[in-house]
């Protein structure tokens, strides 16, 4: 593993930064100070790689990851590096579909399909009956409210809530 004296590193602070210059992008900042060090740290092989063409290894850094949040993306190189038969650094595009695949898996699932409360089936069934019998009483609304949810039921709609 190659260490790399601080002495050579260049660390980018915002406030360090002449004024023409202050408007550095966050992202830049990141790949600079964070992310490139770390995968050098990671896999040393590919430090040619990354220092050689900075710029545009920058460039497509920046294309590529940008949109996702950097805590993801950091998590994303770390996970990578777990992998011990990985030898050269990540891909941005590896890299990306571990963070879109984070992404994804974070997110909560909706049911699929319908859904209704059981507030808007009792409504519903006061105003069938309310319609046939031109007065609603209890059992008969109750009567209408099986017999809707069991019509939901068969077309594959999910009731939700509590009878009151």
């Amino acid at each position: 593993m190659t260490i790399t004296p601080s002495s050579d590193v260049a660390v980018l602070h915002p406030d360090g930064l002449p004024a023409d210059q202050r408007t550095a992008d966050p992202l830049a900042l990141f790949l600079a100070n964070e992310l490139f060090p770390m995968m050098i740290a990671f896999w040393p092989a590919s430090a040619n790689q990354l220092d050689s063409n900075a710029a545009g290894t920058a460039k497509a850094w920046a294309l590529t990851i940008k949109g996702f949040p950097v805590g993801l993306v950091r998590e994303a190189v770390l996970q990578l590096a777990d992998d011990v038969d990985r030898q050269f650094a990540p891909r941005p595009a590896d890299v990306k579909a571990l963070v879109s695949s984070m992404m994804q898996a974070a997110q909560p699932t909706a049911p699929t399909g319908q859904t209704i409360s059981i507030r808007a089936c009792e409504m519903i069934a006061e105003v069938r009956v309310l319609k046939r019998e031109r007065t609603a009483s209890d059992d008969l609304v109750a009567a209408e409210l099986a017999s809707l949810q069991g019509e939901l039921r068969q077309r594959g709609v999910t009731v939700t809530g509590r009878v009151a």
